[in-house]
């Protein structure tokens, strides 16, 4: 049987597909002058890729469909945990032979899409899976569909680097993350929330990020700057202030030490802070100045816990791996007005990190783009730029969020520089400003002062939730300490004793129920998580090494939780101490 069809791909070339039979009988596909398949077995050609590139635990991202042989194969040594993904370039393939992938189990089919659409797709599996992910072409789709595959290869790697980016940026924050969202509560509880400001104002919105394009922008920003609203990507604002320009709003949420020192000399005036609550508690402390919160879209359990203790509502905002993305979610929220992105550059440009006066700005040479692994992509004139897989994530994120906004053509990218934000208008600034801004006007100022501020009685009912907050984590250590104790009375090196097992049970259970609220269940979820994936089951495991799996995975559980829970209420004990503090100075004033 022969059956011939003919199409013409993204490319332009015209492919011939052809539908035969192989020597065993089975249904196979030519394309071009290249087989899809084995002439004679086809079956026992996929199984024997399936043995060969089927990994345990892994996600697997299958390139080609063909006749469906190798999908079989490897979706049938799948586990419950695992996802085979198939990526199919031809049409007619995919509607020839997506019958075969209906009946297959944790098995998803789908057309080739373009770059930023498969890396959002693959997100929530990337985020599950990690780097354990493995990527298979089926015979020949290389050579058949040799664009479309490269462009496939590089979404996954991509995909993969940012993930990786954010898993770092997560382990390296976790601590800083508990210590700075407990610390900063104090300072949350008296300020107002990001919804006073939603919609506040109707004139142009100026977002500032520091890359090296900002430093053209800043003579044209200050004639335009008393009739525009200014808002700061974090340390951007070194930059703006060193020009005499002092924005109206500084967004800042990093909490690592470095975001902190951008800040320790600085004395605001008029700005106003933006803050979230993994931000460095140090800058509040130090500008000592009323601000506006809001928390990052992490998980629903982290806003529902943020207003019970604070009792009230907080706003929960979409952003990124920057700054710079919240910035511009602020920026778009905060008016009804266009939005204008500049210094955003995402890329080296002119060799540069930042723009000068950013306390890390420094020229790049051929040594730092080795050692960081820069990379060249498309730029915002069309051209080539420098950049690295951070600066991509950024970029990602720019792109993602920008589909979630019911009126996005009020955003336009004015850097003039920089990489490629797919999905942005692009103007100069010199014709935003033509455009939007008008120099008669002058933007309503927002006063934060007008807002009520914290009673003592106020205080002293956060002071009992924070005590109870401490209660529950003095437990919390209390039951994984005595699951540690019962660990190590297991005498046997073979199996566990049933009596153990049994109370083991018991402190499981109690903390399940306590993980479902509170801090705790914030701080446990990647941990468990982190654990499992770190003791997954072997292939062929006898019993005693999953007696020795388990043994050990439960031994670094309780004891990563008890170091957790033990560096929480430490940072409790401090955000008590201070509430004590507060309510003996209102109690001294009258």
């Amino acid at each position: 049987m022969i059956e011939v069809y003919v199409m013409k791909t993204e490319e332009q070339t015209q492919i011939n597909i052809v539908k035969e039979t192989s020597k065993s009988g089975h249904v196979i596909l030519k394309v071009n002058d290249y087989y899809l398949h084995s002439r004679y077995h086809p079956l026992r050609e996929a199984q024997q890729i399936a043995d060969h590139q089927y990994k345990r635990n892994y996600l697997h991202i299958l390139f080609g469909l063909g006749s469906g042989y190798v999908a079989k194969a490897i979706s049938q040594k799948l586990s419950e945990e695992e996802f085979l993904i198939i990526i199919e370039p031809f049409e007619q393939v995919f509607e020839e032979s997506k019958h075969v992938v209906e009946h297959l189990e944790r098995t998803i089919l789908i057309r080739e899409q373009d770059g930023q659409g498969l890396k959002e797709f693959l997100e929530p599996f990337m985020k599950r899976f990690g780097k354990k992910v493995r990527f298979i072409c089926s015979p020949n789709y290389d050579k058949v569909s040799s664009e479309s595959y490269q462009r496939t290869l590089k979404s996954v790697k991509d995909r993969l680097y940012m993930e990786q980016v954010n898993i770092n940026t997560i382990k390296y924050f976790s601590k800083e993350w508990q210590k700075n969202f407990t610390l900063n509560l104090f300072y949350a509880f008296d300020d107002i929330p990001f919804k006073k400001l939603t919609n506040y104002y109707t004139v142009p919105v100026v977002v500032a990020s520091g890359g090296p394009s900002l430093t053209k922008q800043i003579p044209l920003l200050k004639k335009i700057r008393e009739h525009i609203i200014l808002v700061s990507s974090g340390s951007t604002i070194n930059t703006l202030l060193k020009h005499g320009i002092e924005p109206d709003y500084v967004v800042t949420i990093d909490g690592g030490i470095k975001n902190y020192e951008h800040f320790e000399s600085l004395t605001l005036d008029h700005c106003n802070i933006i803050y979230s609550l993994s931000n460095h508690e140090g800058i509040l402390d130090h500008l000592n100045k009323r601000g506006i919160l809001f928390i990052s879209k992490i998980s629903d359990e982290i806003e529902k816990y943020t207003e019970k203790l604070l009792n009230k509502d907080v706003d929960v905002l979409t952003g990124g791996a920057s700054v710079a993305n919240f910035a511009l979610n602020i920026g778009y929220r905060i008016t009804s007005g266009p939005i204008a992105l500049i210094g955003q550059d995402l890329a080296y440009t002119d060799n540069q990190t930042h723009a000068k006066y950013n306390k890390h700005y420094q020229k790049i040479t051929e040594e730092y783009i080795k050692q960081k692994g820069l990379f060249y992509t498309e730029g915002y004139n069309g051209d080539q730029v420098l950049t690295d897989y951070p600066f991509y994530t950024m970029k990602y994120n720019f792109e993602s969020l920008l589909k979630t906004f019911d009126d996005p053509d009020r955003i336009f990218n004015c850097t003039e520089g920089g990489i490629k934000l797919e999905g942005y208008q692009q103007i100069s600034f010199k014709e935003f400003c033509d455009r939007y801004v008008d120099q008669k006007s002058r933007p309503r100022p927002f006063n934060l002062e007008k807002y009520p501020r914290k009673i003592i009685d106020d205080w002293r009912n956060f002071l009992v939730n924070i005590e109870k907050e401490i209660n529950v984590h003095e437990k919390v250590e209390r039951l994984l300490q005595d699951g540690i104790i019962l660990l190590k009375r297991n005498v046997s090196k073979q199996k566990f004793d049933r009596k153990i097992i049994k109370k083991l049970d018991r402190i499981d259970n109690q903390l399940k129920e306590i993980f479902e609220d509170g801090m705790m269940s914030i701080i446990s979820e990647p941990i468990v998580m982190d654990t499992f994936n770190n003791y997954l089951p072997g292939d062929h495991e006898t019993e005693l090494e999953t007696f020795q799996r388990v043994y050990a995975r439960s031994m670094e559980l309780y004891s990563r939780l008890q170091e957790a829970a033990n560096d929480s209420r430490s940072y409790f004990v401090q955000l008590k101490e201070k509430i004590q503090y507060k309510i003996k100075e209102l109690e001294n004033e009258g």
